[in-house]
């Protein structure tokens, strides 16, 4: 059976100095470190302008032309606490203390609040061990004040001679911030150190550590990034983190961006005399499957199999197996290996992700994936989804004898995708009756029946959690929305494609199970020329209000939740619909037909979009697509709509992904409140 991903363990630091030959440092210490160091000289101290990143701690990323060293920073969930507690210590003094897992990000969103809270300051950032408690009287009255502390890793500075409880305060009344980071495994150590007993400098390291801790209220760095986070990464423009993003269900982004430069490099340098030549074919196999678009990991005796066809010479004088195997595996920086382990069977592994990744997009395409790995790859794949990836490989390498053999087994099961991709590609290869063959199968495909895919004995809306049942996907997988987030408020929604692709009927279960939650009464507008949208709603009183299409109508419906909004405005209570405060669910049929005949229409949508979600009022549309024309040239209000908490279904295959790109593109850079501002 095909493994999950799963994700590596993060447990201690890595960096990069300088190109690809730069030797692996672990934990590395990377402070400013001025001449005769420890040098408490507070007048030679750069300020926090001055200073790069990189030298205090924060971990390199992968090379790229014309970039710098560093991705661009993204605003992390903590960054609201962050901010507020950075304004603070840089006037007051004080400590702020950033934990997490070793590749979280800790130390960048670190930087980044000194960078943008205290630029101006001196900033001191001491090697490890160095001896503390002089400092204080080589700061008092020095005219290079106000100063910012600096303690990467502040394990290293605890003890009798470095940051105590004591020590702290006197720093603190002289209004010297202290910014400090510290893994979370050692956190907990020390947080947790009473009692504990040991001998020499260990135990008053860990004492004095556990008073100090006590002391400080940590601000928690996630390792795992939210779905907000990965948003605006998303949007940055720089290549490495949207390589990051791919993977940041498994990997943390920060994580992701730390380690796979090293692993990279180290598997690299192994593929020589001397080094780990069979190790190095043993991950080259393993690469070169998921290269192929097989993405489980496999018996440690399939890659035993196929590694000997990369070995080439013997003059390379590989080593043995288990030394190739032990080399392999071995989890490096405490964060991941070359192979990562399955998560269900012992002896199960694959490539960590970054290497396929980068070595896909250093060769720029898949064609030098070797026949063997394909034929292997579809041999192995257990799946539909598997099948898939590697046909959609196996086509854009140009090896379309592959891509048949992924497809056709699908597209005989009825899956109409496969079958219109094998229709392409038997037209182009001049196959014209294999072509029709398959074009005719994928018409009989019902995933994409309009026929309204509603049973009755089942319940569409989960009081549990507040979420929609608007079906199944083709592995039989419910399919759901929430139609609104608790504590925060309701969700608005876009439902876009082409004509007869199913829009209506994905709104009608939405309504349908609004209606079934007794949480919602409905506002329903029309604007169709067909006037055939909402009948099971009207005929049987379910609406509240409705509009068949008449523009006096509508826009009195639509100033009517208004006028609900402005009401609940001011009383609160009402982010949480029930059947005592009840939620009003706007929603417009062919809504581009209205915002195009009316800025009116244009302008109460807007406002509904803006204000309407704390006090239960949410809107839902259905339109073509998401361009400007189907707003009616209304850039406010596509922003507002596509924004990314709001449910967007874009439907149809191509136009889908389109839709998709162009309503990220809408959204531009300043979305979401920079909390430093």
């Amino acid at each position: 059976m095909r493994q999950k991903k799963v994700a590596a363990n993060g447990d201690a630091a890595v960096a990069v100095g300088g190109d690809v030959t730069a030797p692996i440092i672990t934990n590395p210490e990377i402070h400013i470190q001025l001449e005769g160091s420890p040098s408490f000289k507070p007048t030679e101290w750069p300020k926090v302008h001055e200073v790069d990143a990189l030298k205090l701690g924060v971990h390199r990323s992968r090379t790229v032309n014309n970039r710098p060293p560093l991705p661009p920073y993204v605003l992390r969930d903590a960054d609201r606490e962050v901010a507020g507690r950075m304004k603070y210590v840089a006037v007051h003094g004080g400590m702020i203390l950033l934990t997490g897992d070793s590749t979280s990000g800790k130390s960048r969103t670190a930087v980044h609040g000194i960078q943008r809270c205290m630029s101006d300051h001196t900033i001191y950032a001491p090697v490890r061990g160095t001896k503390l408690t002089e400092l204080p009287r080589f700061l008092r009255d020095s005219p290079a004040a106000p100063f910012v502390l600096w303690l990467d890793d502040l394990e290293g500075f605890l003890g009798d001679h470095g940051l105590s409880p004591a020590l702290l305060q006197d720093l603190e009344r002289m209004n010297v911030a202290i910014v400090a980071t510290m893994r979370d495994d050692l956190f907990a150590m020390y947080a947790n150190a009473r009692g504990y007993r040991a001998s020499d400098g260990e135990t008053s390291s860990r004492q004095i550590g556990n008073r100090l801790l006590r002391a400080v209220e940590p601000i928690f760095i996630e390792r795992i990034w939210s779905d907000r986070e990965v948003a605006r990464a998303s949007k940055t423009g720089d290549e490495r983190l949207s390589d990051a993003v791919k993977h940041s269900d498994t990997y943390g982004v920060a994580e992701y961006l730390a380690a796979g430069p090293t692993l990279m490099e180290e598997w690299q340098r192994a593929q020589r005399v001397g080094g780990h030549p069979r190790g190095a074919a043993l991950v080259q196999a393993s690469v070169d499957l998921a290269r192929a678009g097989f993405s489980g990991a496999v018996d440690i005796d399939v890659l035993k199999d196929l590694h000997g066809e990369y070995l080439g010479s013997s003059t390379l004088r590989p080593e043995s197996w288990d030394e190739a195997e032990s080399w392999a595996t071995e989890v490096r920086y405490g964060v991941s290996g070359l192979l990562i382990p399955g998560e269900e069977y012992e002896g199960m592994w694959r490539a960590f992700d970054y290497l396929a990744d980068t070595a896909s997009r250093t060769r720029k395409d898949r064609s030098d994936v070797p026949d063997f790995i394909w034929r292997e790859a579809l041999n192995l794949c257990p799946d539909d989804d598997d099948r898939w990836l590697i046909g959609m490989h196996a086509y854009m390498a140009g090896r379309d004898e592959y891509a048949i053999a992924a497809w056709e087994p699908l597209a005989a099961d009825g899956n109409g995708s496969a079958a219109a991709n094998l229709a392409a590609i038997y037209a182009d290869m001049g196959d014209l009756r294999s072509a029709s063959y398959w074009r005719q199968v994928e018409f009989q495909d019902e995933f994409h029946s309009t026929v309204l895919p509603y049973d009755p004995t089942t319940p569409l809306y989960d009081p549990e959690t507040g979420k929609i049942a608007i079906g199944k996907d083709r592995d039989g997988r419910l399919v759901e929305i929430g139609l609104h987030q608790h504590d925060i408020g309701v969700r608005h929604g876009i439902i876009a494609g082409e004509k007869g692709i199913g829009k209506s009927n994905n709104l009608s279960i939405i309504l349908l199970g609004a209606l079934s939650s007794s949480r919602y009464c409905l506002f329903l507008i029309d604007w169709s020329s067909e006037q055939k949208h909402f009948h099971p709603f009207t005929e049987n009183d379910a609406a509240f209000k409705f509009s068949r299409g008449d523009l006096e109508t509508a826009l009195e419906i639509l100033s009517a939740a208004n006028r609900v909004i402005k009401a609940r405005s001011d009383k609160g209570g009402y982010v949480n619909p029930s059947t005592e405060k009840p939620g009003f669910l706007v929603a417009i049929e062919e809504a581009h037909l209205l915002f195009q005949a009316s800025s009116q229409a244009r302008s109460l949508c807007l406002r509904i979009v803006r204000n309407g979600g704390p006090v239960g009022v949410s809107l839902f549309i259905t339109a073509p697509d998401a361009s400007l024309s189907s707003f009616g040239g209304s850039e406010e209000l596509r922003k507002e709509m596509t924004k990314e908490e709001n449910i967007a279904l874009y439907m149809g295959t191509g136009d889908g992904l389109r839709m998709l790109r162009d309503a990220q593109k809408a959204q531009g850079n300043g979305e979401f409140e920079d909390p430093y501002e």
